[in-house]
């Protein structure tokens, strides 16, 4: 495995922590600054926006700087983002400064993905986008839950930092040990629309954005869901705990998965998989307050896990489908996903105030479904039948 893929899964780590302890967030930042929780939620809501579309746009203002350059970079950028967090002292600072941070972010994430995914050897590319993978879910097993905890202790400024010393130190690192000659992308606006010609991208855009304003509201409004069930918020470091389990555990199979079974078939079944979570997620509801705990750890599980891979195996079928433009076709992809992500944390907000958690699942399900039915309409890649045959090594 080259070695160049663990250096980047170590910054991944870093802004993975942010994003999957934000939702647990939302209700102390919420009583700090004084805004409900619906309010809160606006900080999801710009930053996935953002996300979405300030890294293409960055990219095309970059040009052709070398991808060393643009990693580290975007770390450090990170970094001071953080720390302009902690000094926020009104919510609308504390918004316009996370979505500056997502900027960042998105094009550390977007650049590394599609840097592992160009390296990577022929019939090996899910794997190694796996790696990268692999330190979001090291994130969610170790760094989310005990973020949680540090916030509940000390105060959720302090979880920013902490993320801010991270971002620095891994920033020094990438850009220590990254080696130089990674050419950054030089595609013209012209170059990056030609990729949406192609059906089989537009397709499976859609088919994201489906999945992800349908299932994104169980994870932005985890709070309120355990409200529902009847689960107190002091065990959300457990809750997120059994989520960074599940996640681990995707990101060890999901990329072997796709390599084997073909990464369109991969998808379709944890979409499924998805559907049948996100109800159980509504039967919680149901069940003895005994076992409530135990009954939404489980759920939580099994959610990081099916929509983990799901996301591998879409954007490992992204490169097999535009194999001539990979940084674009996956950073299309990042973008359908923050944008059903703002979708998401908008309509889920409105679901919350109007209908109460629980009936969040069943307005997802039918989307994710809907989701699905799109994704089987999108092509195979070159190679990807023969993936289905040939097993691995």
């Amino acid at each position: 495995m080259d070695s160049r893929l663990y250096w980047l899964a170590l910054a991944a780590f870093v802004g993975a922590i942010e994003g999957g302890l934000i939702a647990g967030l939302l209700p102390l930042i919420g009583a700090d600054l004084g805004v409900s929780l619906g309010q809160a939620g606006l900080v999801v809501l710009f930053y996935s926006l953002a996300y979405a579309f300030g890294p293409p746009l960055l990219a095309l203002l970059l040009g052709g700087v070398g991808r060393r350059r643009i990693l580290a970079g975007a770390e450090f950028g990170f970094a001071l983002c953080a720390l302009l967090i902690v000094l926020s002292t009104t919510f609308e600072a504390l918004v316009v400064v996370r979505t500056a941070l997502a900027v960042v972010a998105g094009t550390y994430t977007g650049t590394a993905m599609a840097t592992a995914a160009m390296i990577a050897p022929y019939g090996k590319r899910g794997r190694y986008m796996q790696v990268i993978s692999m330190g979001q879910a090291i994130a969610a097993l170790a760094g989310v839950p005990l973020g949680a905890w540090i916030a509940a202790q000390f105060g959720w400024r302090v979880v920013y930092v902490m993320l801010a010393i991270m971002a620095g130190l891994a920033a020094t690192a990438l850009y220590m040990r990254l080696p130089r000659g990674m050419l950054g992308d030089t595609l013209s606006i012209r170059d990056r629309l030609r990729v949406l010609r192609n059906p089989g991208v537009g397709r499976a855009l859609l088919s994201t954005l489906l999945f992800m304003i349908g299932s994104s509201p169980l994870i932005v409004y985890i709070g309120a869901l355990m409200a529902a069930v009847g689960v107190g918020y002091d065990t959300l470091p457990l809750v997120l705990l059994a989520g960074g389990i599940g996640a681990i555990a995707c990101s060890a199979t999901a990329g072997r998965m796709s390599d084997r079974f073909g990464s369109g078939r991969t998808a379709t079944i944890a979409g499924l998989a998805v559907i049948v979570v996100m109800g159980v997620f509504f039967g919680l509801a149901w069940v003895p307050p005994a076992f409530a705990l135990p009954a939404l750890m489980l759920t939580v599980g099994a959610q990081g896990f099916v929509g983990r891979t799901y996301s591998i195996a879409v954007a490992s079928h992204m490169a097999q489908i535009a194999p001539g433009a990979v940084p674009v076709a996956i950073s299309l992809n990042m973008s359908a996903f923050m944008i059903g992500m703002a979708v998401a944390a908008a309509l889920g907000g409105i679901v919350l105030d109007t209908w109460g958690a629980t009936a969040l699942p069943l307005i997802g399900i039918p989307l994710v479904a809907l989701a699905l039915l799109v994704w089987r309409s999108v092509p195979e890649g070159p190679g990807e039948r023969a993936n289905h045959d040939e097993p691995q090594g």
